[in-house]
């Protein structure tokens, strides 16, 4: 090279970086997709460029995230966790904030002095930053509440109903019932809790959860990755959205407050073909709120 006077080339060796709980080897894989564990190269549960996008990764967080590792010929394994963090920075500024209701799992609130009829408040999309837009919040009479945030609620309590106010409990046995506080103090009020108005026409949509498809954190040379097959790495809960998210678009990263970050996979388009919204992890091993999942929060 130096004879010729061609630029000198230089080569630097550096090793892979390996994640826990993860099978990087693409023969392997592969088998995932053959036998019918995944749905395909895509599918969110997948280690690759594509499933992670699936799952709601941020291309500038990726690419933030690789350039930060360097390249070490140390072989490490990476907990996914200190991954997911990296997204959350790039996408909790611009994740439009709504709220949803399980399905299921819910309780009535009754506010006796709320107006009669349907009413709206307006709110901002996020609370830090005003000039990503507003949106509405439907009031009603009865609202619906999340079952395990009513455990241990008493009569004289007050609540911070999110994106409206606070209420002070006035009944609990036969059914809840409350009194909107127009002055309501929110720092005395130990409960903040997220909400929907009980409302005849509802929007279902459909949360995913997901965990790693290897049981074992680290598989040495001698294991079967056979032998370490997840049974469970899925997981759905049907609940009542916000009216807002009929809007959204395929890719869109939202906010379920006290839920976590989700990307839309389905949007809505009929009451037969709903809302489907997959969970992006947020780096933390504790879910948001009480709120916690089906699977584990990674």
């Amino acid at each position: 090279q130096t004879t010729l006077g061609i630029r000198r080339v230089r080569v630097h060796a550096f090793s892979r970086l390996n994640f826990r709980f993860t099978e990087l080897s693409k023969r392997k894989l592969a088998w995932f997709v053959e036998n019918g564990h995944v749905t395909g190269w895509d599918d969110a549960r997948f280690p690759t460029i594509r499933g992670v996008l699936r799952r709601g990764v941020d291309i500038s967080a990726l690419r933030t995230f690789i350039c930060s590792q360097g390249a070490s010929r140390r072989v490490v394994n990476m907990e996914w966790n200190k991954f997911w963090a990296e997204n959350k920075r790039h996408i909790d500024a611009r994740a439009k904030r709504f709220m949803a209701i399980d399905k299921v799992n819910n309780i009535e609130l009754t506010i006796n002095n709320a107006p009669d009829g349907l009413n709206f408040v307006s709110t901002d999309f996020v609370p830090k930053d005003s000039s990503i837009g507003k949106r509405l919040v439907c009031i009603s009479k009865k609202i619906i509440l999340e079952a395990i945030d009513t455990e241990g609620i008493v009569v004289g309590e007050s609540i911070v109903l999110m994106r409206w106010g606070v209420v002070k409990i006035t009944k609990v046995e036969g059914g809840l019932e409350g009194d909107f506080l127009p002055d309501g103090d929110f720092k005395n009020a130990k409960r903040k809790i997220s909400w929907m108005a009980n409302v005849p026409e509802q929007l279902s949509t459909t949360l995913f959860e997901f965990d790693n498809l290897i049981s074992k954190e680290k598989l040495e040379e001698d294991d079967n990755f056979k032998d370490f097959i997840n049974p469970n790495t899925m997981g759905a809960t049907e609940v009542i959205a916000d009216f807002g998210l009929k809007s959204l678009q395929k890719d869109d990263i939202i906010q379920l407050e006290r839920r976590g970050y989700y990307r839309v996979d389905q949007p809505y388009v009929s009451k037969d073909k709903g809302l489907v919204l997959f969970m992006i992890p947020d780096g933390k091993s504790k879910a948001m709120s009480g709120l916690a999942g089906k699977l584990a929060h990674r």
